[in-house]
């Protein structure tokens, strides 16, 4: 929003594709709202992505625990 409807376009123009290019970012189109007198008005809506769940693989499941890098239990 602003009075200068130049400096307006050329910040969405930088904001925008960085908003739309972060993977946990989903962004709405923009729409540009009426104002009176001089200048632009553009919202859009931002939410957070959905995340996919990681999926893990298990080479092998058969090693006695304390073999694999893992802490020893504690003691207490």
């Amino acid at each position: 929003m602003g009075d200068d409807s130049s400096r307006v376009a050329a910040v969405l123009e930088v904001l925008l594709p960085l908003l739309q290019d972060h993977p946990l970012l989903q962004v709405g189109d923009p729409a540009e709202l009426r104002m009176r007198g001089p200048g632009r008005r553009v919202v859009f809506e931002v939410t957070r992505a959905a995340v996919p769940s990681a999926e893990y693989r298990v080479e092998r499941d058969d090693q006695p625990p304390g073999t694999r890098g893992e802490l020893p239990p504690r003691r207490h």
